[in-house]
Formats: C-alpha cells, structure tokens, sequence
C-alpha cells in the first residue's frame, strides 16, 4: 500500500478490482496522472490511467516504449479508463516513470478526451 510520496508520471502496481462493466480490472501497472500538489494532500486518493501490454485499440489509447516508461514490455495507456482511485489499490514502490515528453503527450490525450 502507498499512501504518501507519488508523483505524476510514476507507475505503480494496482489492484483495480472489483469492477464493473467495460473496466479494466485485475493487477496491472498504472500511471498516476493526478497533480504533484493534490498529490501532496492528505487526500486517500490518486488519478491513474491504467496500462495494457496490448497494442492500441483506441486511437485515444497512447503507446509508450520501454525508454519513455522505464518499464521492461512496451505498454498502452488506457486514456478512456482515468479514474481516481483510493491510494491502498497501490502496490509496493514505483516501479517505473515517464519521460517528460511522454508525459507531455499523455497529458495532451487527456486533454483531448475531457475537451479542456
């Protein structure tokens, strides 16, 4: 469980059940998207978008390499799953982040998807 020290662009280990519907569910790496100052809040929760070993499906779906995530498999982050979560679903310490650029480009699929 984490539940203080996140920072946007950090990838964690989650446990996104239980679901429902169309969801991503099950333990999979996620990317916290929230702000660094709402981070720091003593809030219970986090944004996250999860992430899929999968290739896009989704021309809003974002695929990030090994060199952008610092991750050992190319993965897709699933813009069209962000949710905030409370912050025990997160597992053990990062295991992975996003370059800056990465993030830039995440930030513009967000973006893009609320129409801000």
């Amino acid at each position: 469980m984490v539940t203080s020290g996140l920072r946007k662009g950090q990838i964690y280990w989650c446990g996104l059940d239980p679901v429902a519907g169309h969801e991503q569910g099950s333990v999979r790496p996620v990317i916290i998207v929230s702000a660094d100052a709402y981070n720091a809040t003593r809030s219970p929760l986090v944004g996250i978008v999860p992430l899929t070993r999968s290739a896009a499906k989704n021309p809003i779906h974002l695929g990030f390499s090994t060199l952008e995530s610092g991750l050992d498999t190319a993965s897709t982050a699933l813009t069209d799953h962000a949710r905030f979560i409370d912050r025990t679903r997160l597992r053990g310490t990062a295991i992975g982040v996003l370059t800056p650029l990465a993030m830039e480009a995440l930030d513009r699929q967000l973006r893009r998807l609320y129409g801000i």
